[in-house]
Formats: structure tokens, C-alpha cells, sequence
């Protein structure tokens, strides 16, 4: 009889150079070849488990509680992930989308292209991978959920990840068992999609916060520019947006210092020495540029004038 055991991978002692190797290998057959940074510290100690089926393999990665971006360049075929970070916020930049999810929300992303998978507090992280050969039947649904954030407390959702978590937690299953198991996982899928038809109280929230954020896009140059600003034009309290961008696990105030800093750090890299960098700054809402260069230096890990310096002498 064929058996299906979880595989753990990594002790608390693996340094840096193998927990790496682990975290890519484990993500290889997912997102594709991947690179990862860590904020602060390295990934020294990182545990992991992997349960692998020929329709669908998991994985949850227990990482440091740092700042961590993984940049996965894809697999090349039309396979689906389904990502969640139990421990902090999730950010994940997929072509021109990005979304921000609160710790234990999910998303599904197409694997087929690059993505980029930032945990700002580190942690832990939760993969399935939905090879494509398997979603035949169920891609109509798919298509509907695909890049849509879902809130923890949906209850398909819950269903679909306590059939994930019983599979990890399992010692062995034999083969028809696990069989078993991974095709009530997809007939789930519909029943999420159905979730997501009927306009749930968590596709609201999140349209309203897209449409805070773009609001936001256009107002960055405003160096008045406030919350005050946004309820006006909502027509909500400053708490209600307050807490919509808690529970994408940002608030207002950091959410807009850093899409600052990164049109400040795009346009650096981009005017290279034509624009002075006062004016850059002054030019994307910040009005102290001592200030400035403190968050950008601790954003980033370097100063703005030594960015373009470097940036300038690449060809």
C-alpha cells in the first residue's frame, strides 16, 4: 500500500546558507526560482513542513520574525497558489496588482508569472499549490477568486484551510485516502466562488479600501494631505478608514509615508543626477527633508544620494 507522509524540513539550528536552500526548494515547485531578503538578521533556524500529492501539494515554512520579500519568477505553466501568513500582515505585488492582506487571509495568485511575496513581520507562511493538470474542472471557479483577498472569517475558507492543516498534521494516509481528501479540497473551490458572487461583506471593505488607496495615489504630491481629507470625501470617519487599513495590517499614516518613499526612490533611480533630490522630496508630499532621509535610510538601508551615485555609475 502506497503511503503519503508530511515531510519536515530544517531544526532551529540550520543556518542561514541551508535555510535558504530549504525556503527555495520548497517554493521551487510553487512560484518557481526564488529569491529572498530579509530585513534585518538572516533566516538562520527555519522549519518547514511539505505534504506532496500528484493534484496538490502544501507547505507552511516557519520563518524569522523579521521583514522578509520573496521575488518567485514563476513556474511557466497556469498553476494557482493559494498564499497565507498567520503571523503579521501580507503583502503580495502580482504584475500591476498589489494587495495587502491581515495576518490569515488568503489569497490565490497565478503562478505562471513573477510575484512578489513581502511578510513585513515575518513568521509564518502557508503555501497550496494547485497544479494545472488538476484544475481542469474546477478553473470557471478559480477564475472568479483569483486574486481576490479573503477575509479569515469566511467560512469556506476555513473549511478549505482545516482540510490543508489535516493533511500536514496527519503522520501517513495511504494513497486512496489522501485521494480522497484533495477532491473534497477542490469541491470546496466552488463554494468559495459562490462566496465571492453574492458580494460578501469582506469584497466590500476591500473595494473600499482600493478606492481609499487610489484616492491616496492621487494626492501624494499634498504634503497636507490627510485622513481628514479621505472621510470627508468618503463620507466615513477617520476611525472607520483607520480600521480598514488595520485589517490589512498597516495604518493610514505608514500606509502613505510608504508609497512616498518608494515614487521618491523611483523617481532617484530614474532622473539619476537632472532633478535635485530636495526637489524629488518636496515633490512627493514631504515637507521636512531631514525627516526624509531618516525614513529612507531606514527603509532601505541606504541614503538617497548614495542611491543615485550607485545608480549613476550603472550602464
Amino acid at each position: 500500500m502506497e503511503v503519503i507522509r508530511p515531510l519536515k524540513l530544517g531544526t532551529l539550528s540550520l543556518p542561514d546558507s541551508e535555510s535558504r536552500l530549504m525556503c527555495r526548494t520548497i517554493l521551487l515547485d510553487m512560484l518557481g526560482e526564488a529569491t529572498i531578503s530579509v530585513g534585518d538578521g538572516d533566516l538562520s533556524g527555519v522549519t518547514g513542513l511539505v505534504w506532496k500529492h500528484k493534484n496538490l501539494s502544501l507547505a507552511t515554512v516557519y520563518m524569522p520574525r523579521t521583514s522578509l520579500r520573496l521575488t518567485a519568477h514563476g513556474v511557466g505553466t497556469p498553476d494557482i497558489v493559494i498564499l497565507r501568513a498567520a503571523d503579521g500582515p501580507l503583502l503580495v505585488h502580482h504584475r500591476k496588482q498589489s494587495f495587502e492582506m491581515a495576518p490569515r487571509d488568503v489569497i490565490l495568485i497565478p503562478s505562471d508569472t513573477m510575484s512578489e511575496i513581502v511578510l513585513p513581520e515575518g513568521g509564518r507562511l502557508d503555501c497550496a499549490h494547485l497544479p494545472h493538470a488538476a484544475i481542469t474542472l474546477a478553473r470557471e471557479s478559480l477564475a472568479q477568486i483569483l486574486l481576490q483577498p479573503f477575509s479569515a472569517e469566511c467560512l469556506p475558507l476555513q473549511l478549505l484551510t482545516n482540510y490543508a492543516g489535516y493533511l500536514l498534521r496527519q503522520d501517513h494516509q495511504d494513497k486512496e485516502h489522501a485521494s480522497m481528501m484533495v477532491a473534497h479540497f477542490y469541491s470546496l473551490l466552488p463554494v468559495l466562488a459562490q462566496y465571492v458572487a453574492k458580494g460578501t461583506p469582506s469584497a466590500v471593505l476591500q473595494g473600499r479600501l482600493e478606492a481609499i488607496k487610489a484616492m491616496i495615489e492621487e494626492n501624494l504630491a499634498d504634503g497636507s494631505f490627510s485622513i481628514a481629507d479621505v472621510a470627508q470625501a468618503e463620507g466615513i470617519t477617520p476611525r472607520a478608514i483607520q480600521k480598514l487599513f488595520s485589517r490589512a495590517g498597516t495604518t493610514f499614516s505608514r500606509y502613505v509615508l510608504e508609497r512616498r518613499l518608494v515614487l521618491a526612490k523611483n523617481l532617484i533611480l530614474a532622473d539619476h543626477a537632472a532633478t535635485p533630490i530636495s526637489q524629488i522630496v518636496y515633490s512627493v508630499g514631504f515637507n521636512d527633508l531631514s525627516y526624509f532621509n531618516r525614513t529612507f535610510r531606514s527603509r532601505y538601508g541606504i541614503r538617497p544620494t548614495d542611491l543615485r551615485r550607485m545608480s549613476a555609475q550603472i550602464p
